[in-house]
């Protein structure tokens, strides 16, 4: 999930100044998909091969005094190749220079963009040495490592047809060969005026003047820059690290110790008992499972709410429509931009677009709380199928940094109407999924959101009156006053807890405006046809081995957000209920469940997930014995307020 950058010199020709900043440029545009670390390879004409890694962005990667050594022997020592990546944390934690890219094993350099999801599996069946190295990305190192030891009696594609997920490689080896490949297209090429070959992750990296002559490497093949010699160089590996000064990432952080990690777990586990309780005390719909307290509901004589009362049966135009509607609105080129999250709606309507004849590119926004397998799920789905990966990632660490101190202004002062200020930072997906259509050629986008999925309350706990759209799909806009309601609720909470000012005006007032005022101009597969879980999730796991995280998660709804364990306590312990209450009962208006199964489904959506609560605090660098004592403060005063 990272973004690549080089330039091949042509056999019996070397870089020339004008390739080495060329490659620069393409190396700054390649950070919009990851900037956790960044590396650098330099081979020069004698085999020898020179690398710089750093934990922090390519941009400032290059100005640090090892990088300007390295630049500088390519202009002086008829250097044949440079190249590099910029990458987004994904396994392997980034403040260890030997899980940074590129990947230095035995005869190999290697660069990768993608997740191996079987990476453990061939590090365990190979049974080499690599090196300490944590990140999925050893595993195409250790394979071209027994490559060479077994001389090489296979071709290439035998060795990466062992992989699982989806992969972009560049490759060089200590005998002067470089080649590259892919499965799923994220590597283009310009062949320049010297023949020297440019490679980069998106057609949009390469300056204007090359972008007419960009060609898609084709799927499966490996592509040889340059061919083997007889004699070898060495490799040198400098690391331009930075101290770590702000939030570590997540891959590097564990509990501060096992017995913190049990006491935190017990004494939550005691809240979440305590709000299952209290859940169980309420009054709750006759028709459906919505509680008393979820805002604005009433009942009627019969006990159904006034949501039931409300609701209007959707028309579904079917498949075959939804089939015309997007080839209607294809443009030129044909391509079809899937919103990819690696959860269960958005991996399902990638298969199904699929199966329906299109052309996709897949497009996913990373804010830093998405999930190991909601990564491993989009990698292996998109590997399976050979489709493009488009990705955008902001600057992990700092967004981590951001929701510390909004997630720790919070606590000090919890109220439930402004939760949704802790996830503001994923609501630039939608502006990012515009945007990436446009620079592939206007092409349409298809989101895969459901009316099931409406929950309502969040918005309204803040004073908004939210209304779903009943045709299908998500009606994302607010109406002046309820906005007008919002706003002033938010300010207030910051008013009384500043700390979450910040917040407020960045992440929140951007979130705001991508969410609610911006259009959303995407086609909606879940309007033409029902949404029926057990036939998507069915179909996921047995043609894509697709996971629900399981180990992370009692639901498969929300897999793909780190931050749903925390916010679902919230909301059991102040209202009673989840966003899985509203879930069921959606579906239950929908005719695809009765009440008493959702009933049943509740006791296992709403099972308190102790892991992931921990997981989330540790992530973003919250003291767990600090948040567990505010968490117990709010359940205190809920539970007392609701007993008087």
């Amino acid at each position: 999930m990272c973004g690549l950058l080089g330039v091949i010199a042509t056999e019996n020709k070397h870089l020339s100044s004008e390739d080495i900043k060329k490659v620069l440029s393409i190396g700054n545009l390649a950070q919009r998909r990851g900037v956790d670390a960044s590396g650098l390879v330099l081979i020069e004409g004698s085999q020898n091969i020179h690398v710089v890694k750093a934990n922090h962005g390519f941009e400032t990667m290059i100005e640090t005094k090892a990088a300007a050594e390295l630049l500088a022997t390519g202009e002086q020592a008829q250097s044949f190749g440079l190249f590099g990546h910029s990458r987004l944390e994904t396994h392997g934690y980034s403040g260890s220079q030997v899980n940074n890219q590129p990947v230095v094993l035995g005869n190999w350099v290697v660069v990768h963009n993608g997740v191996i999801t079987n990476a453990k599996e061939i590090k365990d069946s190979l049974g080499l040495d690599d090196g300490g190295i944590e990140t999925d990305s050893v595993a195409i190192a250790l394979l071209l490592e027994e490559w060479d030891r077994s001389g090489r009696v296979v071709e290439s594609g035998e060795v990466f047809s062992r992989l699982r997920g989806e992969y972009s490689v560049i490759a060089a080896s200590v005998f002067g060969e470089v080649f590259c490949r892919t499965n799923v297209g994220n590597l283009y090429s310009v062949v320049g005026d010297e023949g020297q070959t440019y490679l980069a992750s998106e057609p949009r990296q390469f300056p204007k003047e090359m972008q007419s002559k960009c060609q898609r490497i084709e799927l499966d093949q490996t592509i040889q820059l340059r061919n083997k010699r007889e004699t070898a160089g060495q490799v040198s590996v400098v690391d331009a690290s930075r101290k770590e000064t702000g939030m570590e990432g997540a891959q590097g952080l564990h509990l501060q110790s096992d017995e913190v990690g049990a006491d935190f777990s017990r004494r939550m586990e005691k809240v979440a008992e305590q709000a299952k309780a209290y859940s169980n005390t309420l009054r709750r719909c006759t028709a459906c499972v919505l509680p008393e307290t979820f805002p604005g509901i009433s009942f009627n004589e019969q006990g159904v709410c006034s949501i039931c009362q409300n609701f209007q049966d959707p028309e579904y135009p079917g498949l075959e429509q939804l089939s015309k509607d997007l080839r209607d609105r294809l443009t030129p080129n044909g391509k079809v931009l899937v919103c990819l999250s690696g959860g269960r709606d958005s991996c399902y309507i990638l298969h199904l677009i699929n199966e329906l004849g299109f052309d996709i590119i897949a497009y996913t926004y990373d804010w830093g709380m998405v999930t190991t397998a909601a990564r491993e799920n989009m990698s292996r789905m998109c590997g399976d199928l050979g489709i493009e990966h488009v990705l955008v990632s902001p600057d992990i660490r700092q967004n981590r940094v951001r929701i510390h101190r909004a997630l720790r202004a919070w606590l000090k002062k919890p109220k439930l109407g402004t939760i949704p200020i802790l996830m503001a930072g994923d609501k630039p997906y939608f502006r990012w999924a515009s945007q990436i259509a446009r620079e592939r050629g206007d092409i349409p986008a298809v989101l895969a959101d459901h009316p099931m999925e409406t929950t309502g309350f969040k918005a309204m706990l803040a004073g908004a009156n939210f209304s779903p759209n009943q045709a299908g799909g998500v009606s994302y806009r607010l109406g002046p006053t309820g906005m007008v309601k919002m706003a002033l609720s938010y300010g207030l909470h910051a008013a009384q807890s500043p700390g979450m000012f910040p917040a407020l005006f960045k992440e929140g007032l951007t979130g705001f405006v991508d969410y609610y005022l911006r259009k959303h101009d995407f086609v909606r597969p879940f309007s033409y046809i029902p949404w029926e879980e057990e036939e998507l999730e069915g179909l996921l796991r047995s043609h894509y081995d697709w996971s629900s995280g399981e180990d992370r998660s009692s639901s498969s709804w929300r897999m793909g957000d780190g931050t749903a364990p925390f916010y679902n306590l919230m909301y059991q312990i102040g209202l009673g209920m989840t966003e899985h209450d509203t879930l069921r009962s959606n579906q239950i208006r929908f005719g695809l469940m009765d009440r008493s199964e959702a009933v049943t489904r509740l006791e296992t959506d709403n099972r308190f997930n102790s892991l992931g609560l921990a997981s989330y605090f540790v992530t973003v660098g919250i003291d767990l014995e600090w948040a567990g004592n505010r968490i117990e403060e709010f359940a205190h005063q809920s539970f007392s307020h609701d007993n008087e």
